[in-house]
């Protein structure tokens, strides 16, 4: 079924590269988001990971959300990024986004060890015939570039991939990736539920050396995380389980907006493996072929995407490194069917895949946030004092970028606003920033506000990227 004599017919069909050029062309295709996805992607990335870092390695103020208060995050990814931040700073690194373009260098490169292990296994392992269509479609999906942003669960992507692929290698193989998953879990609790389908997977195969060298190598990251949680909280591994208490007991994840069973599955595995009406058949004998090359990660992948659709909070970044996982089991199985709608399936894969290409390596998120951020900073003797209309401190672009020399950031409603305006007890601050919208022209004349600054996302595309900066009237 996946017959490595097939003769090539084409340039993609021709023999794989070798493991070094290969290696360069994936940094390659990683270049583009180094430099030009800045800001962040979701809120998260930034105050809960970026945020912390910072504060970690300079001692800056910055913003405390409630899942810190709580203490239900793992302060090891924060502190393996404070780490890097130190070093970029002795090399001369000061710019924010000249610093966050070298952290992405760095994810950039953890990126390449998925990217090895399956040039191993489509190459040496369990060669596959015409490996440059698997090669290719595996680097350039946005699902595994996502993993150059700066963050636990963005890192966690090439650290869970490359578990699921290792251990198709030997047994030393297979304690890597326990390795690699162990430290996932560092990075984000969730990935542990890809253990499961990864073991039952070897275990199956009646690999027993190799499933007992797993979960091996899954130790010593989930005693990383017990023996930072004893250190910082008095009780190991506290902070895995208070973060399953807060969402599942305590449901914190309820005021989030809320979708159906389905949703991973209609939105993300069916067009991102192609199981559309024209191509159900060629999709399910491609997928078969590739799941028998990568059991592991298709286990994994299902086992993790089936559990996260009994939860009603969900977001398709959640599922990333699963749906990556299948990628690479389409990938795998792309030779196993030929002919007319196997070409056009495959055409449709490239053509999804280079759209998340595009989204991973060029969007610039939350962007209008961070120039209001670095526009404030530059302001001569900045306080920190900022007074935000219809959000609060998290809608300030992150303090890794505002830089305050103390959290003096309030939050207010637009209506708490005008109201305290009518009463003349508006908080005391430097600026006024409105979140989506500008401020109504009597209500900022009656408070002597004037209009400093705009800012909005890229290409302006978002009203919730929007930002109004005042000052007050001289």
């Amino acid at each position: 079924m996946l017959d490595p004599s097939a003769r090539p017919q084409s340039w993609f069909d021709a023999p794989a590269w070798p493991l070094g050029r290969w290696l360069l062309l994936v940094f390659a295709m990683r270049l583009p988001a180094i430099f030009f996805a800045d800001g962040f992607e979701f809120v998260d990335q930034q105050y809960q990971y970026v945020d912390p870092a910072w504060h970690m390695a300079t001692g800056q103020a910055w913003y405390q959300p409630w899942e810190w208060v709580e203490g239900i995050r793992s302060s090891v990814y924060p502190w393996l990024l404070a780490w890097l931040f130190q070093v970029l700073a002795a090399v001369g690194f000061e710019d924010p986004d000249g610093t966050l373009r070298a952290v992405r260098a760095v994810h950039a490169l953890a990126s390449l060890l998925p990217a090895w292990l399956f040039w191993s296994l489509v190459v040496r392992w369990r060669p596959i015939a015409m490996p440059r269509r698997a090669l290719l479609l595996f680097a350039l999906s946005g699902l595994m570039i996502a993993g150059v942003q700066p963050s636990g669960p963005t890192l966690a992507i090439s650290l869970s991939l490359a578990a699921a692929i290792a251990v198709e290698g030997g047994v030393g193989l297979a304690f890597m990736g326990g390795l690699c998953l162990g430290l996932a879990f560092c990075m984000r609790f969730q990935d542990a539920l890809f253990g499961p389908g990864i073991l039952l997977a070897l275990l199956w195969r009646r690999r027993f050396a190799a499933a007992a060298a797993f979960a091996a190598g899954c130790v010593p990251g989930i005693c990383v995380q017990g023996f930072v949680d004893l250190a910082e909280h008095g009780t190991f591994l506290a902070t895995p389980w208070r973060y399953l208490r807060s969402n599942v007991e305590f449901g914190a994840a309820d005021k989030w907006t809320q979708q159906p069973f389905w949703f991973y599955w209609l939105v993300g595995v069916v067009p991102l493996v192609g199981l559309l009406p024209p191509f159900v058949r060629v999709a399910w004998q491609r997928l078969r072929a590739g799941a028998f090359v990568l059991p592991a990660a298709t286990l994994g992948a299902l086992g993790h995407l089936l559990a996260h659709s009994f939860i009603a909070r969900k977001a398709m970044r959640f599922e990333y490194p699963a749906l990556a996982m299948l990628v690479g089991v389409v990938a795998v199985g792309m030779s196993a069917a030929s002919g007319r709608w196997p070409q056009w399936h495959g055409r449709w894969l490239a053509f999804v895949h280079v759209l998340t290409f595009g989204y991973a390596s060029f969007w610039a998120g939350n962007l209008g946030a961070v120039r209001a951020a670095h526009w404030l900073r530059d302001q001569p003797a900045f306080d920190g004092r900022v007074l935000v209309v219809g959000g609060d401190a998290t809608s300030l672009g992150g303090y890794f970028h505002l830089r305050p020399p103390a959290d003096h950031a309030v939050g207010t409603t637009l209506v708490a606003f005008a109201d305290a305006v009518r009463r003349e007890q508006v908080p005391a601050a430097q600026f006024v920033v409105a979140v989506r919208h500008p401020l109504p022209v009597e209500l900022a004349d009656a408070a002597g506000l004037e209009l400093a600054a705009t800012f909005c996302g890229q290409w302006n595309l978002r009203g919730g990227e929007r930002r109004f900066v005042y000052r007050w009237r001289r």
